[in-house]
């Protein structure tokens, strides 16, 4: 067996037992370089690369080469997480737009009306198909036809090419330096909460928080409704301990505790609930200062779930959610930016003393940096060449926390039923059309009939 055939096995285990609630020989430590990151590395603009994906090549070998990790810091999902142009161009959309900064930014848009409530109850994937897309996505409205399916074929082909540019120099950097291969494919998704995703794309974070007021039963019936979508679009083809749903949290920090709990909670909660039921992690990124709603999520989720914090007491959080929760996030990322080599050591030592002890943390920053200007490379290298050293546990093998669904629920197909719409795929109704179909097409038009849904809900995150 070569080196980089038994480090990448080495380092698959120690995510393989962490996922499954046994303490590793040392606590995985992975990091995500962001793109512009990379780029400005090269000397790039921060605009070109995003065109073309290929060009991160050089930049990206010299920096694994410089920066430990146990997996590879530098993905093709990252980049499609932080939106390529191009697609979002060929569509017209008001929704996610490049600034003069070079980032593709979300700004405050609306794509419902409060008078229509009841449309997105009633019929909710066809009212987001037929009215809220066309609004954020402006070359895709049905009153020119033509365009809007040359637009939608161009934008998927420029999406699948920004796919395909870095992927044989990430499939060389995992060979190369034998990173963990990841989760199996398919085990990763992401999805929304349901009063995150009307905030977001349909009335926008201003909108919303009127609704709160004026349209409250009306804003809780619409979070039931989509509350289905969501689940279906999130759920992993491949449900597996090590993958996960990726769901980031905007609007609790904003509300107030009363609000929280009589209309956030319910949807999303029957949501996390379906996914434990059936083995899928949640994995919730709780933006902004979740300080005040610990007891919430202690009590509120289930457990094993991964919850990442942005900011919070690192010892409060160990204390209360530790050992129910998987827990990531915390470090400072400005200390990158502030610190020297040995000063940011000297903080990882503090660190660890609270987070490492009994397992269950792994190692993330409270945000990722955005560009060069934020990251002392020295610093950054300093940090992960410690915790590769010294992030070592005395009790490997032991077990700890609480596994996923430790509550046992019970999936109900009746809470989430799937979606039901005149434009995704009916087995009944195609068969009475063609009666000479055989049995076994039923499965890949069914397949192509969740690609479609899956690519209209993308447009809506």
């Amino acid at each position: 067996m070569s080196d980089v055939l038994a480090l990448q096995q080495e380092r698959g285990k120690l995510y393989s037992d962490f996922y499954s609630n046994t303490i590793p020989q040392r606590m995985p430590v992975g990091i995500s370089l962001p793109q512009h990151l990379v780029a400005e590395y090269d000397g790039q603009n921060l605009f070109d690369f995003q065109f073309d994906y290929s060009k991160l090549a050089n930049p990206a070998r010299a920096l694994c080469a410089k920066i430990y990790s146990d997996s590879c810091p530098i993905t093709p999902a990252n980049f499609l997480l932080s939106r390529t142009p191009s697609m979002y161009q060929l569509y017209g959309s008001q929704s996610f737009v490049m600034g003069k900064g070079g980032f593709v930014q979300h700004p405050e848009v609306v794509g419902m009306n409060d008078d229509e409530y009841p449309q997105l109850i009633e019929n909710t994937f066809d009212f987001l198909v037929e009215t809220v897309i066309p609004r954020q996505h402006k070359n895709l409205s049905p009153k020119n036809p033509i365009k809007m399916a040359a637009s939608i074929q161009m934008g998927k082909m420029a999406l699948q090419n920004d796919e395909m540019a870095f992927l044989p120099t990430f499939f060389e950097l995992i060979q190369t330096h034998g990173y963990y291969l990841g989760s199996p494919m398919g085990s990763f998704n992401f999805t929304e909460a349901p009063l995150d995703f009307i905030a977001d794309q349909l009335r926008s974070f201003s909108g919303i928080s009127m609704d709160i007021r004026r349209h409250k039963t009306q804003l809780k019936e619409a979070a039931d409704a989509v509350m289905p979508l969501l689940y279906h679009w999130g759920l992993p083809t491949n449900i597996h301990p090590e993958g996960s749903v990726f769901i980031p949290l905007h609007m609790p920090t904003f509300m107030r505790e009363k609000d929280l709990v009589e209309i956030y909670l319910p949807s999303y909660k029957k949501m996390l609930q379906q996914y434990a039921a059936v083995g899928a992690r949640p994995n919730m990124f709780c933006e902004d200062d979740w300080s005040r709603y610990l007891d919430i999520l202690l009590s509120e989720i289930p457990a094993g779930c991964q919850l990442a914090f942005e900011y919070g007491d690192p010892q409060t959080i160990k204390d209360k959610l530790g050992k129910k929760f998987f827990i990531t996030g915390l470090f400072p990322s400005s200390s990158l930016k502030t610190d020297t080599p040995d000063q940011i050591v000297d903080r990882a030592k503090r660190f660890l003393d609270i987070m490492l002890p009994g397992g269950g943390y792994i190692f993330g920053f409270d945000k990722n940096p955005l560009t060069l200007k934020e990251v002392n490379l020295e610093s950054l290298a300093a940090l992960t060449a410690y915790l590769r050293d010294s992030a070592i546990y005395e009790n490997p093998g032991q077990s700890f926390g609480s596994v996923l669904n430790s509550e046992g629920f019970v999936f109900d197909p009746d809470l989430v039923p799937k979606p039901q719409s005149q434009y995704l795929f009916n087995w009944e109704e195609f068969k009475s059309i063609y009666p000479l179909t055989p049995e076994f097409a039923k499965t890949n038009f069914e397949r192509f009939s969740k690609e479609t849904f899956d690519f209209y809900m993308n447009l809506l995150i």
